[in-house]
């Protein structure tokens, strides 16, 4: 009897040795560098005049969601066709700053990031914005964005 307990002992040490090293390899997967370099790219590419370029960052996919001012847009192409609509020249882009970002791993391949934006362009705008990103194919990818506007007038908390 006792020889049958200690293969479960011997079986149940493996399995949470197996286990701890799992929980190693996820933490170790989620790299939140590389989720910072994604928006580094974006305000690159804006500051640029280069919509297209900013819109890399988002999955090529109609499953996308974009939600700011009220309305919902789905799809990478409408999205896109929005951006080209409400910015058409590089002076309406303005200078494009990020700031204030926390991402919280949401799995190993998604995460949650919480920002501010701005845009200088003559009169400062900005807001907040929640993006839910996904990693595909080894690179992340936004899949959902909420950007809000801070009203004129009002301070940021």
């Amino acid at each position: 009897m006792q020889h049958v307990n200690t293969r479960y002992l011997v079986f149940a040490i493996g399995l949470v040795v197996t286990c701890t090293g799992c929980l190693s390899a996820r933490v170790q997967s989620f790299d939140s560098d590389a989720i910072r370099t994604v928006l580094e790219r974006q305000v690159v590419a804006w500051n640029r005049g280069d919509i297209g370029g900013f819109m890399d960052a988002y999955e090529h996919s109609p499953d996308l969601t974009f939600s700011s001012g009220g309305r919902v847009t789905r799809g990478w192409r409408p999205t896109l066709e929005s951006y080209h609509k409400r910015y058409p020249t590089r002076e309406a882009m303005g200078r494009l700053t990020f700031s204030d970002l926390e991402i919280t791993e949401l799995g190993p391949d998604a995460a949650l990031v919480l920002g501010r934006w701005n845009l200088d362009r003559g009169v400062p705008v900005g807001g907040t914005f929640s993006l839910v990103l996904c990693r595909r194919n080894g690179q992340w990818v936004i899949i959902h964005d909420h950007t809000s506007r801070t009203p004129t007038g009002s301070s940021a908390p």
